[in-house]
């Protein structure tokens, strides 16, 4: 991707690395939704994002029993050509240079549940 500038809620094809030592994290060309851009706080010191990537493996239980933790988001949702699962427990920094290609973006109402999860996961209402 160029230098277009991405917002959170977009929805983007991104190259995960596979960490060393290797675990249960996503991997490989994937979508992910954009939940954090550090340059809204003002000069980082390299052009970072902060993702969230989507799994199209529907049907799972740990889905099913934690939906808070993994929103599901309808094919067509962001433009996704399919329904898609976020996996809010991989929040990741990426740099922008993984970035591959815009998707799409999600509307605030699509994009509330997996803010509403982040914030009750990071407990931001009982901080300040």
């Amino acid at each position: 991707m160029g230098s277009e500038v991405l917002s959170v809620g977009d929805v983007i094809v991104a190259a995960l690395p596979e960490q060393v030592p290797p675990g249960r994290e996503q991997k490989g060309y994937r979508p992910v939704i954009v939940v954090g851009v550090p340059e809204a706080l003002g000069t980082p010191r390299y052009p970072m994002l902060l993702v969230i990537p989507l799994t199209t493996n529907r049907g799972q239980s740990w889905a099913m029993d934690c939906p808070a933790l993994y929103p599901v988001l309808a094919a067509g949702e962001g433009a996704l050509p399919t329904s898609s699962i976020a996996l809010l427990d991989q929040v990741r920094s990426l740099d922008k240079s993984r970035v591959k290609r815009y998707i799409g973006t999600l509307t605030p109402q699509q994009y509330q549940p997996i803010l509403n999860g982040l914030s009750k996961m990071m407990n931001f209402a009982n901080l300040g």
